[in-house]
């Protein structure tokens, strides 16, 4: 069949050994060719009939049902070409039809189509896709010079790992023809697997690789370094393009000292088709630190602007782009790239692309300096830097070589790193995960990562994994598009294909955050019963293995507590109490605050220090904070607090002894509160109950159940009414001395894992969320008095001033309300704020302090100032405490590393500290001259508040 020359030709085919059959057969008869996107095929092709005539298509025969569906009725199958090597392609014929694009006429194409290679669609990821038609005057100097400088002959074996809609894959075919070498040609799905990758690469002794970072990174650094590049290796080129080229110092880390590799950076931009530079990359000088954009290809020229934008051209190197004409006359044709360099003594230095480079408190910033920062982190496997707009934050997209949790050391080097370097950092998110995904052209997938960004935040999460039947279900019945499922159904025999089969198991891996090679193999063999059975074991392991976390502790059940020593507690209404949220007083003979506690005596001059007074073992981790109680007439400091192996302990302070414990059928993180009346304390339990208990024994009076775990810790008003917040997404008041439920209220769609705040003066109290609703309620009846969506989650409990409300925000800030819900001010840092906020209680009125994620506790004075900041180098979960001590104010901080530090509340300056030896979440609390603190090595830590002279 006669095919017109002024006619484009679409191919919507799989990489197989016809590739290049296929391309040389559409080249002998002066057509271009365009390979359809096989995700989208019928989108692809309308984008390319908006510029070029297409009249033809050659379609994989496996392919072609599901095309046609959606095809316009114009299209007929003309021929079916079969060969025993290759698999079967259908010819489609268009005829004129008044409802398809390709029934317009395009003079300027019909013209020159004989001068034109391929058309090609640029990936979208720098802008809107756009369409380029290709001459061959453009892109055979390309693979001219290539095949110099890589000196391919025919005992080369040339990988293709580039897709079929990603013009590199073009160069790599064109290299193999014209050099005679061996093509490799990986499908798509293998890019998924890479142990098969890795596999075929070593079995193939494969010898050129031209790929994008990413691709190759995702090999794994163990195969990278003990195979690709060591001395042993028979990989003669790798040369690296799409993306911004690896750093020196990543590829000597990577690169055996006796591997003879060469390593080329490639530069350039789809539309001048393919690369426009290249760069031998020496790392035997190791004084170079610098990586280049290389010398211009044949017939390219390559210069900066004005601006420093990159500009690629040349009188061959142009191609169409879009609605674009063809020049009547031959001319130098320069394209701005949308990249910027700097010319330096050695050539050109990459900085950035334009949507790389942001403009942060009137300074520009390069994202590719945080990058490169990054990319010389020995720990740090992969990486991807995002400038969230909206919220003015820098997200952090990290592979750690050994996988650890955002919450651990490894977040905070990054930032302090980055700290040293960069004088005008904005606000910085780190979100740790198992691997960077990819686009179908092997680069970093930015929508994808974004997209799990949100997920990563704590309440998604939990539902993600809690729910993850319905997650494979989903994307089960969408990849075989069957409406119903039994447990015995396997994929392949429902629809689906070894194609679908990778997809769906980068999506269930990518959702649920689980390790798992073999799912690609159980979803080929295995029933729907299998795959939950196997995902379960992968959530359990992955659980199993994570750090003790507020969301993830293993807690024995059966786990029985020593039976400690009961004691009697004179009963008495007189007694202060100090816990995270701060100290108040309950005394009938206090009066304009003046109390019967004891004072200690001191000389004049006396600094602070810190002095352990004793230990005690709750057998889990103590992340709940201590309520801390002094009893005038029985004159005992008691701390009440719980832990992880559901054991609550009532501790005398002064004694040094454990008064009673009583276990809990669960774990514990919410703290704990004294009634008004200071005959019983109330605590939170992950078995969804709020327990009262007698304080004199330890017996439990009443349980009120919730709908959900309860980490909110209760709040008490002098109405002896509690207040408390559960995983359930109600706030509930309840009677103390009777247990009995006086009302609950919804707030929003999240859960309520912050403490309540009480404003007597006004009687509301606020609350926060979990789907970022911060809400004032009535105290008596429940009812809303006003809402504020923030639309980030809250954590940080908010405390109330006479004018204003404080609460921390996870989108990097601390936010300031007034009592009517009028959002004043945001406080920004460059991490979420989880610790709530403290206020001091005497003079100086208006003082805020609060710890971030950043490793900074932020003091801020009663205009809005910042008054001190002070680095502790570890972020701080805690709330810091302030007390009163000789006369001076203090604050008292918990770091994550477990480092106490206190610090004069007039300036921030350190005055004492001690290490405990592990993880702190707890907040501390002072009262009576001693510090009270949980940790996670499964210790509550008793300190005393020592004079030195």
């Amino acid at each position: 069949m006669e095919i017109p020359l002024h006619s484009a030709i679409g191919c919507l085919v799989k990489p197989s050994v016809a590739l290049p059959a296929l391309i040389l057969g559409i080249s002998k008869i002066s057509s271009p060719f365009m390979f359809l996107d096989i995700s989208d095929p019928v989108s692809s092709l309308k984008s390319l009939q908006k510029y070029a005539s297409v009249g033809f298509l050659l379609v994989n025969e496996a392919l072609l049902k599901d095309f046609k569906e959606k095809l316009c009725v114009c299209w007929s199958e003309k021929r079916t070409i079969s060969s025993s090597n290759f698999s079967s392609l259908v010819l489609l014929k268009s005829v004129d039809c008044t409802d398809c694009p390709a029934s317009k006429l395009y003079p300027d194409f019909s013209r020159y189509v004989h001068r034109l290679s391929y058309i090609i669609q640029t990936s979208g990821t720098t802008g809107t896709p756009k369409i380029v038609q290709v001459p061959h005057q453009c892109i055979v100097p390309n693979i001219i010079d290539l095949g110099n400088r890589f000196n391919i002959n025919s005992d080369d074996v040339l990988l293709m790992c580039s897709p079929l809609s990603f013009d590199p894959s073009i160069v790599e075919i064109f290299l193999a023809i014209v050099s005679g070498c061996t093509l490799v040609i990986v499908p798509n799905q293998m890019k998924c697997l890479t142990k098969r990758l890795c596999d075929v690469i070593v079995d193939s002794k494969v010898t050129v690789i031209q790929a994008t970072p990413s691709l190759f990174k995702s090999l794994s650094e163990n195969f990278i370094k003990n195979t690709l590049l060591s001395k042993e290796s028979k990989l003669r080129v790798l040369a690296f393009g799409g993306e911004v080229c690896p750093s020196l110092n990543k590829l000597r880390m990577w690169k055996s000292s006796e591997n003879q590799t060469l390593l080329f950076n490639l530069y350039g931009v789809t539309e001048i088709s393919c690369w426009a530079s290249c760069y031998l990359i020496d790392l035997k000088n190791e004084t170079s630190s610098e990586m280049l954009l290389g010398d211009p290809l044949l017939e390219t020229n390559i210069e900066l602007n004005e601006n420093g934008e990159v500009l690629i051209g040349g009188n061959k190197r142009w191609c169409l782009v879009d609605d674009e004409s063809w020049p009547q006359v031959e001319m130098q044709f320069m394209r701005r790239t949308g990249d910027f360099a700097i010319k330096t003594a050695h050539g050109l230095h990459f900085l950035g692309r334009k949507d790389k480079i942001i403009k942060y408190n009137g300074q520009k910033l390069f994202l590719q300096n945080i990058s490169d920062l990054l990319e010389n982190m020995p720990e740090i496997v992969d990486h991807y830097v995002y400038f969230d707009q909206q919220h003015s934050k820098i997200i952090l997209f990290v592979v750690y070589e050994v996988y650890v949790n955002v919450y651990t050391e490894g977040r905070d080097q990054i930032i302090e790193a980055l700290r040293l370097s960069i004088s005008n950092l904005p606000a910085v998110e780190v979100v740790t995960v198992p691997f960077i995904p990819l686009t179908k052209n092997g680069k970093a997938d930015c929508v994808k990562m974004l997209e799990f960004s949100k997920l990563k935040e704590q309440e998604t999460r939990n539902s993600l994994e809690a729910n993850y039947l319905d997650v494979i279900s989903i994307l089960w019945k969408s990849f075989t598009k069957v409406s119903t499922i039994s447990e015995d159904d396997n994929f392949i025999m429902s629809g689906g294909d070894s194609f679908s089969a990778v997809y769906f198991a980068c999506d269930i891996k990518w959702k649920l955050q689980i390790f798992s090679p073999e799912l690609v193999e159980k979803l080929l063999n295995d029933s729907f019963k299998d795959i939950i059975k196997h995902v379960e074991e992968c959530l359990t392991e992955k659980n199993a293995s994570k750090p003790c976390e507020n969301y993830n502790v293993l807690v024995n059940k059966n786990c029985q507590g020593p039976v400690f020593k009961k004691a009697c507690l004179e009963n008495s209404e007189c007694y202060e109490t100090a816990t995270r949220r701060g100290y108040s007083l309950k005394c009938v003979h206090s009066k304009e605050g003046i109390s019967c506690r004891k004072e200690e005596k001191f000389p004049k001059n006396t600094s602070i220090c810190l002095r352990l007074n004793g230990t005690f073992d709750l057998k889990k981790c103590v992340d709940a904070s201590p309520c801390v109680s002094y009893f005038f007439q029985s004159d005992k400091l008691l701390a009440f607090i719980g832990s992880h192996s559901g054991l609550f302990s009532c501790i005398n302070v002064n004694a040094k002894e454990l008064e009673w414990t009583t276990k809990l059928p669960d774990r514990i993180e919410s703290s704990s509160s004294t009634t008004f009346c200071g005959k019983y304390v109330l605590v939170g339990c992950y078995d969804c109950y709020l327990y009262c208990m007698e304080i004199e024994t330890g017996i439990i009076k009443w349980k009120l159940e919730t709908g959900g775990e309860i980490k909110s810790s209760p709040v008490v008003s002098s109405e002896n009414i509690a207040y408390f917040g559960s995983r359930d997404k109600y706030l509930y008041a309840v009677q103390t001395l009777s247990g009995q439920l006086v009302w609950k209220q919804v707030i929003s769609n999240g859960s309520i894992f912050s403490s309540p705040a009480l404003c007597t003066e006004n009687k509301c109290l606020a609350v926060s969320t979990l789907d970022g609703v911060f809400a004032v309620l009535k105290m008596d009846t429940g009812n809303i008095v006003w809402t504020f969506n923030h639309g980030k989650p809250l954590f940080s409990s908010p405390v109330f001033t006479s004018t204003s409300i404080y609460i921390g925000s996870t989108n990097n800030c601390l936010l300031k309300f007034d009592l009517s819900g009028n959002l004043v001010t945001e406080h920004h840092t460059n991490g979420p704020v989880f610790s709530s906020p403290a206020k001091n209680e005497s003079k100086n009125k208006g003082h805020i302090v609060f710890g971030c994620h950043d490793g900074i506790v932020y003091c801020i004075g009663p205009n809005d100032e910042y008054l001190w900041k002070f680095c502790c180098n570890s972020p701080v979960y805690a709330t810091p405490f302030i007390f009163q001590w000789m006369q001076n104010e203090y604050v008292v901080i918990a770091s994550t590393n477990g480092v106490i530090y206190i610090l004069k509340l007039s300036n921030g300056n350190v005055v004492s500290f001690c290490n405990c030896p592990g993880e702190i979440f707890s907040s501390p609390v002072v009262l009576n001259n001693y510090l009270v603190i949980g940790c996670r090595d499964n210790n509550v830590y008793c300190f005393s508040l020592c004079g030195v002279t």
